[in-house]
Formats: C-alpha cells, structure tokens, sequence
C-alpha cells in the first residue's frame, strides 16, 4: 500500500469539500451558514462506509485525511508565525496539526465503531464524539489547545450563542454538529427515500436551532449590564522585527509612541484604569534578582508611576518578569505588573498558560533546550485572585489574561467565581502577520475572538490592548466596540460593563462537553467489550461444530 493509499481515503471528494468549509466558518470569514453545514459532507461519507472492520479502518483514514485540511486551513498561522525568525516554524506547524488529525481520526473511528455496534441515532453519537474530542485537546497538560473549538466560530454572531453562558464553547460545539447532524440525516433519507422521509429530521433541525437561538436572543433583550470601568487602551504598534532585532530600541520606540498616544488625555480624560499590552517593557527583567546581581529596571518603574500620576489612574502593563533562584540564577515569566497611586508596584501577574515550545519547551527541563533560539525557558504562573480597583463608583476587580491566555475557558471561570467584574487581555498579536496585506494570518481575527466567547460565558465586559492590534472593548452581550485597526498605533478611552450574579456555565462548569467525554469513553468500551464478546461466542460456536 503506497503512502497516498494511506493517507488519502477513497472517494476523498466530500473530506475535501467539508475540511474547506470548516475554514471558512472560522475567522476571517465567519461564515454564518458554514457553521451549520460544514460537517454535512464529512457524516455523509462516514454513513457510507461498510459496517465491518475494513469500514472502519476506511473512517480512521478519512478522518485524518479531513483532519488535514480543516486544521491547516485553520491553523496555518503557526508556521506563518514562526518562519521569519526560525526553522523550528515547520515542527511548529506540522506537529500540531498532526496531532489533531489523529484526534480526528480517532473521533472518526470511535463514531463508526459505535454507529455500527449499537446503531445509535447519527444526532446523538457524531455531537457526542465530536464534543469528546474537543474535550481532549483542550486537556493535555501542557500542550492543550483549544483554538477555535466549533463553537467559536459563531464569536461573529453573539445574539445566536447567547447559551454560552450556560454550556460555554464547546456547549455550541456539540450544538452546531447535531445540528449538521440532522442535516446529514435529512439528506441522506430524501436520496433514499423522497421528501417526506426528510420531514423528521427536518422538524428535528427546527427544534434544534429554535431552542438556543429563542433563550439567545432573550438574553440580548433582557440582560441587565451596568459600567464598571472607565478605562484607557494603548496600542503602541511595535513591529516584531524591531522587538527581536533591539528590545532596548523596540521599548523606547513604545514609550514615545505613548507620550503621543496618552497626552491628549491629561486634563480631558478620567480613567479608572490605564491599560498597555504584553511584554512592551522587553528592555530587561523589572525585578530586582540580589544574586543573579541584577538592580531590576528603576527607570520603568518610574516611567509607569508616571503615568499614574499624570493620568490620575491605575496602569497594568506587561513586561518581563524575574524570580531569583539563587546565585546567577532565575526564572523568567511574561508578566504583567499593575501599579496604584500613592503605592507604586502592587501586583505582578505571571502569565499562567503559556504558549508551547515557543515561551516553554513541554515535558522536558527548560534548560536542555536553552541554546536553541526560540524555544522559551519561561515559568508557569500560579493561579491569582482579581485586582481590585478603585473607581468613581466604587470599586471593581478585574481578571488578567496575557496573551492567548483568552482562549482557555476555566481561567475566566476563576476569575468570575473569585469577584471579577471585567476581563483584561493583554496581548502581542505581532507574531501573527505584517504590516503589508499578504502578510497578515487569520490568527489575527481568530485571536480576539475567543475574548467574545469568554465575556458571553461569563457576562463580564472585557479590554484588550494589542501590541500592533487588534485592541478592543466587548460588553457581557458579547458585542464589540472601539475596535482599532491593525498595525497603527492607536488609543481610546471608553466603559466597561459587567452583569450581577454568576452565570450557570461558571457555577458548574463544562457539563456538556464532561457529559459527552464520559458518555464516548463508556460507548467506545461497551463497542470494544461487544467485540472481543461476539469473537469468543464465534470461537466457541466453531468449536462446538467442530467437536460436534
């Protein structure tokens, strides 16, 4: 069997046709009927394989086949990301999408096992197994990563997915394939049987999409939020290039860009809060490490007290962390350092999830890969409790997430469950594409667009800063607003809004998609149990006539 045998299953022509509509549900595109109809061509061709074992191996094939193609249209950007600063770019792209096609292919294998086992209703088991899967690359220690999960591909509609905040993300996700399940269903019975063979799972779509889009839309209607904040976003726009070429060059470049951007509002503007992006204090690690010796950074110590005083306002910005480990030795963090008027450095918050092989190496000590370029050292940040500011109303506290940080679900919960009353996302998104147009990924508007999904489960308010952009405001409702462009510098002032009480998704958590991990897990063992049952009552029926 060639390697094309291998790899490219028979009648390829619908994996194909799916995995394209599966990138064009996503940012930029978003498209909205996509979202309902990708997967129809992918459960087709799974519904026409041979109940046997050669119909599955087909399955395992064609879902790492479609794998390929919908991760890579998605996903691309890691490579685009990486490749003008090292070769480690294709391992970079190629090990994840990899890895995700065998999720695929094992999602694809598992639904034929059980359709062909227990004959479950297709609404059901392709939704259940579709949902475990997401589950399972959203849980793999160091390496999860759930980047637009199905359901995120909806951020572009948030008066449909409203019922995020009682399912989250991957709550849509089983949503959106029952939905292109039942389509499948209704397709696949009018070519066999006519029209009115299709009417029940038509009706069953109907009441499918009615429900959720009903509670949504009631929601957009009837939710009650109120402002919170007063805050003021930066986005010095600092090329990448610069950064990497002349970190000392790249933050003087930073802070005059915001004396410009920030002097118009001194006098005119009152802020609560001051916010500028991740790592734009890159010159040198802000803290003091006695025996490494290393004095810390004084002069942006200075420099972010300044703002305070002149702003009249609390600033968070982002710069490299250091805790001393001993003598000539220390751990760095991507950080992000919050000060207070008339107490200076309150806060440093080190960036928890951080992003694999690029700021921390998985599995393996730090220091094994130190003299490869690239391949970051950085430490793991503890779990923190919101900083609480003070504002004309009050007081408020917001929750930090530095980076691609936004895109994991429990650390909004944590902050929500702890008194978070907003979000705040601090992010290089420079790494994503250049200034010129054929330059730019689609992690650019993929990126931002988790912090929709994060504010509707929530129903906090969130603001973004972006180094190069995109910085933006976006309300509980999930709506966004003061979204700067791409690679100009740029600044604001505008509200943040919040909702009192908590919503059932950040009481309870991910019911839907544990529901449906454990539900897959026990049907693959009942399959797998069923099996090896049936081969040893054949065996013995066998021998009994042969002994007979």
């Amino acid at each position: 069997m060639s390697w094309r045998d291998r790899v490219v299953p028979e009648r390829a022509g619908p994996l194909v046709a799916g995995g394209m509509l599966m990138g064009l549900a996503h940012p930029p595109f978003h498209l909205l009927v996509t979202s309902f109809v990708a997967l129809v061509p992918f459960i087709v061709w799974l519904e026409g394989l041979p109940p046997t074992a050669e119909g599955r191996k087909q399955a395992r094939t064609g879902g790492f086949f479609f794998g390929l193609i919908y991760y890579t249209l998605v996903l691309y950007w890691l490579f685009v990301a990486l490749v003008f600063y090292t070769w480690w770019a294709v391992f970079a792209f190629l090990a994840p999408i990899l890895i995700l096609s065998a999720f695929m292919s094992w999602v694809a294998g598992a639904i034929h096992l059980v359709r062909s086992r227990f004959r479950w209703p297709l609404y059901l088991v392709f939704p259940v197994f579709w949902t475990a899967g997401e589950v399972l690359r959203a849980h793999l220690l160091e390496v999860s990563f759930p980047w637009m999960q199905f359901g995120d591909s909806l951020s572009g509609y948030p008066i449909l997915i409203g019922a995020a905040d009682l399912v989250g993300s991957r709550g849509l996700s089983f949503w959106l394939a029952a939905a292109n399940a039942l389509i499948a269903m209704g397709f696949l019975a009018f070519r066999a049987r006519g029209w009115r063979a299709a009417r029940g799972p038509a009706l069953a779509l109907l009441v499918t999409l009615a429900g959720p889009v009903a509670y949504s839309v009631a929601r957009w209607q009837t939710l009650e939020t109120r402002t919170v904040a007063r805050v003021g976003i930066v986005q010095p726009n600092v090329p990448q290039h610069l950064r990497d070429l002349d970190p000392v060059a790249s933050t003087d470049s930073a802070l005059r860009a915001t004396a410009t951007l920030t002097s118009p509002w001194v006098g005119r503007e009152r802020m609560d809060l001051v916010i500028f992006p991740e790592t734009m204090l890159q010159a040198t690690v802000l803290d003091p490490l006695p025996s490494y010796p290393h004095p810390g950074w004084p002069a942006a110590q200075e420099w972010a007290e300044g703002i305070v005083a002149t702003q009249e306002a609390e600033v968070v910005v982002g710069g490299r962390g250091g805790d001393d480990l001993g003598p000539g030795r220390y751990q760095p963090f991507n950080s992000a350092y919050h000060f207070r008027p008339g107490d200076g450095l309150v806060n440093r918050y080190d960036k928890r999830f951080v992003v694999p092989i690029v700021e921390r190496v998985p599995f393996v000590p730090p220091e094994w890969l130190s003299r490869i370029p690239y391949t970051g050292g950085l430490g793991v940040g503890d779990w923190q409790s919101p900083i609480e500011i003070s504002t004309e109303r009050g007081t408020a506290a917001y929750g930090t997430m530095i980076c691609y940080e936004s895109i994991f679900s429990p650390l909004a919960r944590h902050y929500r469950r702890n008194g978070a009353d907003f979000l705040v996302n601090i992010t290089n998104d420079s790494w994503y594409g250049r200034d010129a147009w054929w330059s730019r990924s689609s992690a650019l508007w993929q990126h931002p667009a988790h912090l929709v999904m994060r504010s509707i489960e929530t129903r906090m308010g969130a603001a973004r800063s972006g180094l190069t952009g995109v910085s933006m405001i976006v309300d509980p409702l999930g709506r966004v607003s003061h979204r700067t462009e791409l690679f100009e510098p740029a600044a604001f002032v505008a509200d943040v809004a919040t909702t009192d009480g908590l919503t059932v998704y950040v009481r309870f958590g991910d019911i839907v998609g544990t529901t449906a991990a454990v539900v897959a897990i026990l049907a693959l063992c009942a399959s797998i149990w069923g099996r090896k049952v049936d081969k040893v009552e054949v065996e013995r029926s066998n021998e009994a006539r042969e002994s007979g």
